[in-house]
């Protein structure tokens, strides 16, 4: 009986006997990237911003602008160079030689001690999006598109502080704030690059539905504000790879554990070589909800 008292003593001794051991952690030196924000459409004009990236382990650490870089775009088919000119604050523009549809434009940012880095998209064609019909919870529509794989639409409104609401995909910055601000109005990603999915027999009509909660959305709910709703649209998206893989990344981010230890979180698409980033076309089209 002793013994067993002993060996059970022995185990609770173990068990509620914590270790503790000192890591040291020596941060290797750190080299700041290039980081590219660009989303281009048909007949806009050039937008690129340039910084720096920042290191997460030092407090004091901060994005800056890159100010001195020299920017070109390289339409392929044609070999024209669109040269875009700093505006300040890390911002590149060209209002020249504006994107033209199903077209590769090539970037090119030389950055002085660091190598040229790179990045190619393209804006392809405008879908045809028919609305096929529209009750209290259910938008049934048509997407008419041969050559094009990748979508996405969403929800958008008008009311007197917004004509419509395009806070999504100006920009890939606003692209993140826009999905936290809106995330009631979940946005929906079709990859039809498969053709297990694609139907090929019916002359590239894929038809869909989206579902959605008509009273959430009257109300105006995650729209940050409380104006009265003017009209409603389908936002259709014609994305390319990039840009799908970009947005689909940021939205499995907005998703994932970030306070699991042992979990990995999702990483964030870039199509940029030698530094971070995304450069990538899309086009859109907005059909009214009535």
């Amino acid at each position: 009986m002793k013994k067993l008292f002993f060996i059970l003593i022995a185990a609770l001794g173990i068990l509620f006997t914590s270790c503790e051991e000192d890591f040291v952690f020596n941060e290797i030196e750190f080299t700041p990237s290039v980081v590219v924000n660009s989303v281009f459409t048909v007949g806009k004009t050039w937008e690129v911003n340039l910084t720096y990236s920042r290191s997460r382990l030092k407090a004091d650490s901060k994005i800056l602008p890159i100010l001195d870089a020299e920017v070109e775009i390289l339409e392929r088919s044609t070999g024209r160079l669109i040269l875009l000119k700093p505006i300040g604050d890390g911002n590149y523009i060209s209002e020249y030689y504006l994107p033209v549809p199903d077209r590769t434009y090539e970037l090119s940012v030389k950055v002085p001690g660091y190598a040229t880095v790179r990045a190619k998209s393209m804006a392809p064609k405008r879908a045809s999006v028919e609305i096929l019909s529209n009750v209290v919870e259910k938008v049934e529509f048509e997407i008419k598109d041969l050559n094009s794989n990748y979508y996405i639409w969403d929800l958008v409104f008008t009311n007197n502080s917004n004509q419509i609401d395009t806070s999504k995909s100006v920009n890939p910055k606003d692209l993140v704030s826009g999905i936290k601000n809106f995330n009631n109005l979940n946005s929906y990603l079709e990859d039809l690059s498969n053709p297990k999915t694609n139907d090929s027999n019916n002359n590239g009509v894929k038809t869909t539905a989206y579902k959605f909660d008509e009273q959430k959305f009257s109300e105006g709910e995650g729209s940050g504000t409380t104006d009265p709703i003017k009209k409603k649209y389908l936002r259709m998206i014609t994305s390319s790879k990039e840009f799908y893989d970009f947005y689909k990344s940021v939205e499995n981010f907005g998703v994932s554990d970030h306070n699991c230890s042992f979990c990995q979180a999702s990483a964030i698409k870039s199509n940029v070589v030698g530094g971070l980033g995304i450069f990538a076309g899309y086009t859109e089209e907005f059909k009214e909800i009535k």
